[in-house]
């Protein structure tokens, strides 16, 4: 079964570039990607009760 899931965050792109180290316009981009990569390696998805999670 597929789930599609929408989430909105509001970050503080500043404090984001500062405290990873990316490049002011490329923190859409790494917050989507950290959220993804938690969501990839949480319990449901280490032990494939969550079998695929994709994100772009």
């Amino acid at each position: 079964m597929k789930v599609r899931i929408t989430i909105t965050v509001d970050v503080d792109a500043d404090a984001w570039a500062g405290e990873y180290g990316v490049p002011r316009q490329d923190v859409r981009a790494d917050v989507k990607n950290y959220i993804g990569e938690h969501v990839a390696d949480c319990y449901p998805a280490t032990h494939q009760i969550i079998t695929d999670v994709g994100w772009q």
